[in-house]
């Protein structure tokens, strides 16, 4: 008999084989839609993208494609809603705001026109309207599609509740703001982080009480440390500044998830070059890397497996950045099988792309991959 994709997905973040590789993939909304045509699927949806435009799948479209996970999200409360503004500006639950920016390839992406902490001080912090994690009706909707998801489907399910730490930092203050901060007065770049870090962590704590028996793995945050290049961050900053924050939001989870829900594990998002990092993400309690940027500097592979492949999971791999969109079916094929050979002996793999799929990846590439992960990762892996 075949294994359910929940019991996949279980048996590999344990390190051990399942029949084979389990598969995921995160979409943003225009790739959805091109998606769904793609595939024939007429099914009614409400999609309710995020600021990054990512869009949860309906399970019957995963279903269909042969995908082995599925997000369960925070809905939204029943609070104040931020202001609406002309333009098609956009504001969000931090005060920051934005405006859609069309791509060439296809589909939007939303850019910061005002961060609200850009001329930031020390009282501003303390002053400033963080976002209240406790509005009411969020945590019911998010425990009745949780529970219904578990019962009704066989799909693995990852938490994703707060969202990133540094990352808000850099919206609310502006990239180089924030840069130049963390740089020159890390006390108060701390202060900023310590704030967001409280809210995150409530957020945490709303889906783990709503929903944490349910979950496989809990997206722990979404950070950014690495650039195509190299690392984001110094050693030291990354050990002074960042990761101390990071290392509260994780204590937290684990606490939680300790008496709830103690097989669930933790996993982080971090693009680019981030393997200097990783012995320290490890020590925290991450147990699931992702996207696992292939074409990062230092991010190979086998390397990456050899090197760290017993002490953590390995989610994504699969380039989004040139194969994906541009690449031959061919292509697509050798590049699923090099990310199999590398990353599924043993266990251990959640095969994706190595980040979320985006309009300009036709959806016949993104099939091929799926199917080319259910041929050749099937265990004993050949």
């Amino acid at each position: 008999m075949s294994w359910t994709s929940r019991e996949g997905v279980i048996a590999a973040i344990n390190h051990k084989e399942p029949d084979r590789v389990p598969v995921d993939f995160t979409p943003l909304r225009d790739f959805y839609l091109n998606l769904k045509d793609y595939l024939g699927l007429q099914i009614e949806e409400t999609i309710k993208p995020n600021m990054a435009m990512e869009v949860i799948p309906h399970p019957d479209v995963l279903k269909v494609m042969g995908v082995d996970v599925i997000s369960v999200k925070l809905s939204g409360g029943s609070g104040k809603k931020p202001p609406v503004h002309p333009n098609g500006l956009v504001e969000d639950a931090w005060g920051v705001i934005y405006k859609p920016v069309a791509q060439p390839g296809g589909g939007i992406y939303f850019e910061t026109v005002h961060s609200p902490l850009a001329d930031l001080t020390p009282e501003m912090v303390e002053q400033y309207p963080w976002p209240n994690p406790d509005e009411s009706g969020r945590l019911e909707a998010t425990a009745a599609s949780a529970k219904y998801l578990f019962e009704n489907t066989e799909f693995a399910l990852v938490g994703r509740f707060g969202g990133p730490i540094v990352e808000t930092a850099t919206y609310l203050m502006g990239f180089e703001k924030w840069m130049v901060t963390a740089a020159s007065d890390p006390d108060l770049a701390g202060l900023v982080l310590d704030k967001i870090t409280d809210v995150q962590i409530g957020l945490d704590r709303v889906g783990m009480e709503a929903c944490g028996k349910y979950l496989q793995i809990f997206k722990a945050s979404g950070e950014d440390y690495g650039a195509q290049n190299g690392p984001l961050y110094s050693m030291r900053m990354f050990r002074n500044l960042l990761l101390p924050r990071l290392k509260r939001r994780v204590d937290a989870a684990k606490a939680y998830l300790r008496d709830t829900n103690p097989e669930c594990k933790i996993l982080l998002h971090s693009c680019g070059s981030i393997r200097r990092f990783l012995p320290d993400l490890i020590e925290i309690g991450i147990q699931i890397i992702d996207p696992v940027q292939p074409l990062a500097a230092e991010m190979d592979s086998f390397e990456l497996k050899r090197e760290f492949g017993d002490r953590l999971s390995f989610h994504g791999g699969v380039d989004i950045q040139e194969v994906l969109p541009f690449g031959t079916e061919a292509e697509v094929v050798a590049e699923t099988r090099k990310r199999i050979r590398a990353f599924a002996p043993g266990g251990g793999y959640i095969l994706s792309s190595s980040h979320n799929v985006q309009a300009d990846t036709p959806p016949a590439n993104l099939m091929t991959m799926i199917k080319a992960a259910h041929e050749f990762g099937v265990y004993p892996i050949q």
